[in-house]
């Protein structure tokens, strides 16, 4: 019997934005329809460091980055529980988050990557880069893009 889904395992980096939701929600449905297991995957930016005496080095940004974090991790759970998956969840710093995510995607066999897009026209995108872009020129796998358009200011 062929099944239409052949994905035993999704790749699903996410932020706190809607377009990273809407992947979310998109990778729920695709994971029910086929049982793919779901890793959520972040790529923290290291916090500044401030330095406020001429000893000490402070992560002043540090906790309130985990809080978010947190909460964003609790939204994609909370999506991805109507349709009964339990995700595994990754977090790793580094500026990097376009080869992040492919050495994860590497080291994990994962067999797809599903995220989000904003959407930006193509001068934006080469001005200010693209993680999305990224992915998706590299990445030696299937990659499902949720794009949606950026909203007009």
């Amino acid at each position: 019997m062929y099944t239409f889904c052949t994905y035993r395992s999704i790749l699903l980096p996410v932020d706190d934005s809607e377009q990273s939701y809407a992947a979310v929600e998109l990778a729920g449905v695709l994971s029910c329809g086929c049982g793919a297991r779901l890793t959520l995957f972040h790529v923290r930016k290291p916090p500044q460091e401030v330095v406020t005496d001429m000893f000490t080095k402070d992560k002043l940004f540090a906790l309130p980055l985990m809080e978010k974090e947190r909460a964003m991790f609790t939204h994609c759970k909370e999506i991805l529980s109507q349709f009964h998956i339990d995700p595994q969840v990754k977090l790793v710093e580094s500026d990097m988050v376009a080869s992040e995510i492919l050495k994860e995607r590497k080291a994990g066999h994962y067999d797809a990557i599903i995220m989000g897009n904003r959407g930006r026209k193509a001068l934006k995108q080469l001005l200010l880069g693209s993680v999305a872009n990224g992915v998706l020129v590299e990445a030696e796998c299937p990659i499902i893009m949720a794009h949606m358009p950026a909203r007009k200011e």
